[in-house]
This record gives C-alpha cells, structure tokens and sequence, in this order.
C-alpha cells in the first residue's frame, strides 16, 4: 500500500536497534516541578558568544527531540542559546494518566508551563519557534506574555484548527492513519513494532516525493524514546487533540501583536492544510511569510536551510535585543 512500509524500510528499523544512536541530548535534561505538571527541558548553549535565547516547542504527541541537529545548528552558531522541553503527556514530562479533572489542560496551560520554565531559568525576554501545535502553543505565549516573548516563529501550523473557516484534516490523511493502526498498530508492545507504527507515521507526513525526509533520525529518536526514556503515551494523541480544540481560537488575540512574526508552511502539507498557514499570517500583523513548494508537514534537512536563514533574519530583526546572561 502506499501508506505502509517497504523492505528498505524494515531493513533501516533493524539496523537502527542494532547500532542505536545514544546522543541525542546536548546537556543534563532537568525537571521543573509545577503545581500542575513536571516539565522536562534542556538548556543547549550557543557556539560562541550569546546574543539571545529562542525557545522551541514541539509537535502534537512529538517530543523534544523532533527538533533535529541539523535544525538547531544554525540557530546556536548564530549564538543563540535553545531552550527546548517536552509538553505535559510526552516524553518525561508528566503524562496525564487520570485523564479528566483536574488533569484534562489545554494548550494555555502548555504555554504557561512553558513561560515558567523560562521564569526558572531567569530569562526575561526570549523569541518562540512552534511546531505544529507547538506553533499553537507560540502563539498562545506571544499573545499572553507579551512583555516576555520578542518574537514568534508559527511553522505548520494554525489560528484554531478546528475554525469551521478552514479545512478539516483531509480524507487521505484520515485513511492513511485508519489503515496504519490496522496494520501497526496492533503490535505496539514491542520495540520493533512501535517503531513500524512511528515510520509509517512519519511517511505520511511526507509532501511531494522529490526530497529525502532522512528516516533514520526518526528511527533513532523513535528507538531513544523507548529505550532510554519513558516511551510512547497512546493516549496522548487523543489528549493533545482535546488541549488544541478547548483553547479556542487565537484569531483575536494573534491581532494585537506588535512583535516580528513569521509563518512557515508546506504547499504540500497533508495534515494542516495551507489555507491555515494563509490565515495565521493574516491575522498577525506585518507578519512574513514562506511557503514552500513541495514541503509536507515536517522539516527536513532538503529544507533546512531555507526554513532556518527566514527565521534567522526574523529573529535578527527583533529590536529588543535584550543579554539574557544570568
């Protein structure tokens, strides 16, 4: 089928647990410990001197770790210090097993976890880059604490996804990931077999064919998980989904921002559709733009360096370049 996997696929996934990659942090991760949520971060520091701090958040049921090397790289020798962490429900963050009150949160409170991680770490002003929900999520900080955030970067992403203004997850996508639960989803006990379900996963991600999405990073954080961290939460997908739909439309509140903004978006996307890209950047004002040709809903290495350069001159741009040395 074209949603499964091929035997180049399963031949990547056995060599991966064979020769596993264990580096996947750049320092110590630590815990916050918050009335409603233990947050996981880490602290990477910038190549040279440091002339500001970017803070990055990832996607629905992703971790820290979907933000790949290559992706940071340009950021920390351009001397910018990354704050990355995972969202309450992946990771080591805590999971909300008792879902339901009080454990049911919505994207406000993965935005307010945030802010408080960078309270602890004493940085006052800082720029967000999101993606997907965690563009969300951005978003909901830059219109939230707008003494703090200096800038918001929104890759593939949305006002409100569930705006009756804007598509639906289309059928493809919505069939693809019916038919990957039927085949892989059923042995999700197993090493092997989750990182079958999170291959086929990614590859429906997949824009237009004409790049290479660089699998076996995915294959490497997929193994990492499992291995040396908590695992997969199978109930996070469903979590997630609820945070985005009860916080509402940011369409009002992305208006009143009077910060740099950038909106990132694959022409080829096929989970979060262009058309909601379109209506984030013409919500903010004198917001920028790029959106690419080819390009699903994800950032691989064939785009990095465009994706990167925009933000980069985005975040240069931002006037209050303020030292946030402790």
């Amino acid at each position: 089928s074209q949603f499964g996997l091929n035997p180049e696929d399963t031949a990547l996934i056995d060599d991966v647990i064979a020769r596993p990659n264990e580096n996947l942090k750049y320092s110590t991760l630590r815990t916050l410990e918050l009335p409603d949520a233990t947050v996981c971060f880490e602290d990477i520091p910038p190549l040279g001197e440091e002339v500001g701090t970017l803070l990055m958040l990832h996607g629905l049921g992703q971790t820290m770790f979907s933000f790949r090397p290559y992706f940071l790289k340009p950021f920390r020798e351009a001397g910018y210090r990354i704050i990355r962490l995972d969202f309450k429900g992946v990771g080591e963050s805590d999971w909300a097993p008792d879902w339901g009150k009080p454990d049911k949160f919505n994207l406000k409170d993965l935005a307010r976890h945030s802010m408080l991680v960078m309270e602890y770490l004493s940085i006052k002003k800082y720029g967000v880059v999101g993606i997907s929900m965690g563009g969300m999520v951005a978003q909901h900080m830059a219109i939230e604490y707008p003494d703090k955030v200096t800038s918001l970067t929104s890759i593939m992403s949305s006002p409100f996804f569930f705006s009756p203004d804007l598509p639906d997850i289309p059928r493809r996508f919505v069939l693809g990931i019916g038919f990957i639960l039927l085949i892989y989803g059923r042995d999700l006990k197993s090493l092997k077999g989750k990182m079958k379900y999170k291959l086929a996963v990614a590859k429906i991600l997949h824009g237009n064919k004409n790049y290479s999405y660089g699998y076996r990073q995915s294959m490497e954080t997929a193994w990492y998980e499992v291995m040396r961290r908590k695992g997969f939460n199978s109930k996070v997908r469903d979590q997630h989904s609820y945070a985005i739909k009860k916080a509402g439309s940011r369409e009002e509140g992305l208006r009143t921002l009077k910060i740099p903004a950038l909106v990132i978006h694959g022409k080829e996307d096929p989970l979060v559709l262009i058309a909601h890209g379109k209506k984030t950047a013409e919500c903010i004002p004198n917001c920028e733009t790029l959106f690419i040709d080819d390009l699903g809903h994800h950032v691989p290495e064939a785009f990095n360096e465009e994706i990167t350069g925009a933000i980069l001159n985005m975040v240069k741009r931002t006037t209050a370049i303020v030292s946030t040395k402790r």
